[in-house]
């Protein structure tokens, strides 16, 4: 392991050395990709799929991206791996990336987000090849991306790959599975929800490195860590419980939907995407505990998303139609 870990360190200050006499132009559009495609497109990848074009296709992204999602943080509460940096004072990342690199290091996160929603859509897509190729080629980005601006080694990225990989196959195992069944669908969801908060439960409760560094301050608060995966737990929770909801209640299709209908779909869902997170974060400010807050917060943001947005804009098409 200690060989491995050289060869790390070794890669990425061969990297940092490029990056640090690299055109600045390089180093945003790096960091652009990681923001971008390992942030908010991962979201709206299956939001967009979900609501405006293929039901059955944006719920496998949004499955997908729920499962390698909880498996990816809570790999890293398992293992405890420090961030490059911390492992190694040469290291000297991406100021800007270091913004959104607060958890332990080992697996990526972003890698595993745009993997698995890249990934999926690739998936669901496959038989459109171009489509294929540049969803593999972002994913490919986004790594070298964590890479190069010095937040993840070559190791962290690998091991986030795998788990959209994971993710996928379960998917795709769950869904065939399910296949129109509502009891199945339902059994499904309790086993999810159980082994989610079992595992919220051991990462709450499990003991954490506390190291110093030579100031004697914390070199990482695993607060952080159990923060965001109990976020994590509340996205998939979240998503769930209105999975469930929607299609026994509303059940809005995608079939024969006009242009208009689509922009309207859209845009009713990151409208509402945007209150939720107003509202959510406004709940969560109130409760004292960082974790459970940090789980509500996802909790009700995704619900509201994933079923509110239905309810409106299925009103707003039957009000147009009338």
């Amino acid at each position: 392991m200690g060989g491995v870990t050289c060869l790390d360190i070794k890669y990425l200050l061969f990297l940092q050395e490029i990056r640090e006499s690299a055109p600045e132009w390089i180093n945003n559009l790096m960091q652009l990709i990681t923001d971008m495609a390992g942030g908010i497109l991962i979201l709206l990848i299956p939001m967009i799929a979900f609501f405006c074009v293929d039901k059955k296709k944006g719920e496998f992204i949004w499955i997908s991206l729920a499962i390698a999602s909880v498996i990816n943080v809570f790999v890293k509460c398992l293992f405890c791996v420090y961030r490059p940096w911390i492992r190694s004072e040469l290291i000297n990342p991406s100021a800007k990336a270091i913004e959104g690199a607060g958890d332990y290091s080992f697996p990526s996160s972003h890698t595993q987000g745009s993997a698995s929603a890249f990934g999926s859509l690739a998936y669901v897509y496959r038989k459109k090849k171009l489509l294929s190729i540049i969803c593999i080629c972002v994913i490919l980005l986004v790594a070298f991306s964590r890479n190069y601006l010095g937040v993840h080694t070559p190791q962290d990225v690998l091991a986030g790959l795998f788990i959209a990989i994971v993710g996928i196959a379960l998917t795709y195992f769950i869904q065939k599975k399910i296949d129109g069944s509502e009891k199945n669908r339902i059994i499904f969801c309790g086993i999810a929800v159980v082994t989610i908060m079992l595992a919220l439960l051991f990462v709450s409760m499990k003991e954490y490195p506390i190291d110093l560094d030579a100031s004697g301050n914390v070199l990482y608060d695993p607060l952080r860590s159990i923060s965001s995966f109990a976020s994590k737990a509340g996205l998939a929770i979240g998503f769930l419980a209105a999975w469930i909801l929607e299609e026994k209640y509303i059940a809005f299709s995608t079939e024969n939907l006009t242009f208009g209908h689509r922009i309207i779909r859209a845009v009713t869902a990151i409208l509402l995407y945007f209150l939720m997170a107003i509202i959510a974060a406004g709940v969560s400010s109130i409760i004292p505990i960082a974790w459970v807050a940090a789980f509500m917060q996802n909790a009700i943001m995704y619900f509201g998303v994933i079923f509110f947005a239905p309810l409106i804009f299925t009103k707003i098409e039957s009000h147009s139609r009338s």
